[in-house]
């Protein structure tokens, strides 16, 4: 076997110390391969310290240690109470830590309750955490137009109401829209109306909100009702106006109807003379008829002869003619009796 000065001679030290420093150079290049040494520093210098094995797994499941970092860092400047864990829950689950810190810092400056369990819960399910604690800050306008409802005067009147809100953090998630608020604002508006007059509710618009529980408004809102006031108030129909001119329109053709009736029944009698009357004529056209008829047989049969008949002819002939004198004589005294008068007047 070959000694220690044996292996030297034929340089084994060297190979060995070689081999010793490649090894440890490839695990120097491993270990910076899969540990994220910049941003372990990183947070080891902010004095926001990380875990390297935190770190590590952090990068081993695909996501950017530094974000982590940099969001404890950020958590710490904001002076926001939170674990390493809830903020890497955050980061896996796809949610913006950073929006999400501001958020409750925001919400911690307005004493707003806002625990990190309620800010990841917007965050995760809204993307939106720091504009909802925005609008939760600050209030919110919503109008409702058109509301329409009639006086004890019977006017109807057209209001438009201005509500000022503010979301209630807690209820955001699973409470209703503005659109229960602005139900229970309507149905309270159109209940007051009706027990005003319009010069009641002119002078003072308010009136028709009096009595509103903000409250009960906003009972299951995500919103909290702060404040609403008439905004507008005009006035639409005159309903009792428009009920005379009906009622007039409507005694109207009732009464055209009548007349219709009436008038109807007048021609109806009318129709049934004239008909009656050409019956008559026709009755005596056909009795004529049977006259020259009827003589002819007599003068056959001898119960009538033909100087009977010459005499019968001439009767009618003196006849038709004294009526004729009669007739012009009543014409001229008609004629005379307007003389006379345009006479007088002279």
């Amino acid at each position: 076997m070959m000694n220690f000065s044996q292996l030297a001679a034929f340089g084994a030290v060297e190979i060995t110390f070689t081999v010793i420093g490649g090894v440890a150079l490839i695990a120097l290049i491993l270990f910076l391969i899969v540990v994220p040494v910049k941003a372990y520093f990183t947070a080891l210098i902010a004095k926001a310290h990380i875990s390297m094995a935190k770190l590590t797994s952090l990068k081993n499941c695909k996501v950017d240690p530094m974000s982590l970092v940099e969001a404890n860092i950020l958590a710490k400047r904001l002076g926001v109470n939170i674990k390493i864990n809830e903020i890497e829950s955050v980061l896996l689950a796809g949610g913006n830590v950073k929006d999400m810190l501001q958020a409750m810092a925001l919400a911690k400056d307005a004493s707003i309750p806002c625990p990190f369990s309620l800010a990841s819960a917007l965050e995760l399910k809204t993307k939106n955490s720091l504009e909802i604690v925005k609008s939760a800050i600050e209030s919110v306008s919503e109008n409702i137009s058109q509301i329409k409802a009639i006086t004890k005067d019977n006017i109807e009147l057209v209001v438009d109401v201005n509500l000022i809100l503010k979301i209630q953090l807690p209820k955001y998630l699973y409470g209703l829209a503005t659109d229960k608020i602005k139900a229970f604002v309507t149905e309270h508006a159109i209940k007051k109306i009706p027990l005003y007059s319009k010069e009641q509710l002119m002078s003072n618009p308010q009136l028709i909100l009096e009595g509103l529980d903000n409250a009960q408004a906003a009972a299951g809102s995500a919103y909290l009702l702060v404040e609403s006031r008439v905004s507008n108030i005009s006035i639409g129909r005159n309903i009792a106006m428009e009920m005379e001119v009906k009622r007039a329109e409507k005694e109207r053709v009732f009464a055209q109807m009548q007349a219709d009736r009436v008038k109807n029944s007048e021609e109806m009698k009318e129709i049934r003379a004239r008909v009656k009357t050409e019956e008559t004529k026709t009755s005596l056209l056909e009795a004529e008829s049977q006259v020259p008829l009827a003589i002819s047989q007599a003068i056959k049969e001898g119960r009538f002869s033909v100087m009977d008949y010459y005499k019968l002819m001439n009767l009618q002939a003196d006849t038709a003619l004294r009526r004729s004198i009669v007739s012009g004589k009543e014409e001229d005294v008609d004629d005379d009796s307007d003389d006379d008068i345009f006479g007088d007047d002279e």
